[in-house]
């Protein structure tokens, strides 16, 4: 079976196999390289990408260095922990709190010392995460956007508006003094949205300095609709004293 999820697979390492080794390659490179058509490369870019595996240029794609987590977790894997364990020191026993589909602001969960909790969520990849027998999980329902597994469309933003939750923990594509906070998909903006709007005491940011300055495809809020942004050492320090005078607390952690 040509295009079974094995074979998929297989082709997705080779051509990250590949890129890992060249500067950068074509698409049709890539087509002649796999020997399959370029609707297929596409497609398997595509999917890359919303991984953050490849960076994607005009006329070309090359292999994203900055994502691939390292043996020793001194790379974004350790960061990504950081920040989601400086996001539980917010949540309060037996609040009910907004996760969204971001991989960082579901590792909050991991770090929490609560008792009683009620997590809503349209991230899927929950069900990876260890449960506690006292939280409540409740998912939006909603169309799958895959390979991210978010839940999104009418039957999500239904379930959502009429919810309140105590906190919001909310990761981003990009984040940018002129542009505001934004992410890849309109339907992921949408959700972000109404989770930053309804939740009523403290809504949170999650995002590392690879994110800072940057400006992705669709914007969801102003900077100034959280009440605390959390990054790392390594972002930009002016940028976060605007972002301070905004009236965001910001915490950075090592």
């Amino acid at each position: 079976m040509k295009n079974s999820i094995m074979n998929i697979d297989k082709r997705h390492k080779d051509i990250l196999d590949i890129l890992e080794k060249k500067e950068h390659m074509t698409t049709l490179e890539l087509a002649e390289v796999l020997d399959v058509s370029l609707s297929t490369v596409r497609r398997d870019l595509h999917l890359l990408e919303e991984k953050n595996d490849i960076i994607r240029k005009f006329g070309y794609c090359m292999f994203n260095y900055e994502n691939k987590p390292d043996d020793d977790h001194s790379g974004p894997v350790r960061i990504k922990q950081a920040l989601a364990k400086e996001a539980s020191k917010f949540i309060h026993d037996c609040d009910t709190i907004f996760i969204n589909a971001s991989s960082t602001a579901l590792k909050t969960i991991d770090f929490l010392h609560v008792d009683h909790l009620t997590v809503i969520t349209n991230n899927l990849k929950i069900n990876y995460s260890p449960h506690h027998a006292n939280y409540n999980y409740v998912l939006t329902g909603g169309e799958m956007r895959y390979p991210k597994e978010a839940l999104v469309g009418d039957v999500a933003i239904n379930t959502l508006s009429v919810i309140n939750a105590d906190v919001c923990v909310v990761g981003c594509s990009g984040i940018d003094l002129e542009n505001g906070v934004t992410t890849k998909t309109m339907s992921e903006a949408t959700i972000n949205e109404i989770m930053i709007k309804r939740a009523t005491r403290c809504k949170i940011l999650v995002a590392d300095h690879r994110k800072v300055g940057v400006t992705s495809k669709v914007k969801m809020c102003n900077i100034s609709a959280f009440d605390y942004f959390i990054t790392d050492q390594f972002s930009s320090e002016e940028m976060l004293e605007e972002i301070r005078k905004m009236g965001v607390t910001v915490a950075q952690v090592n």
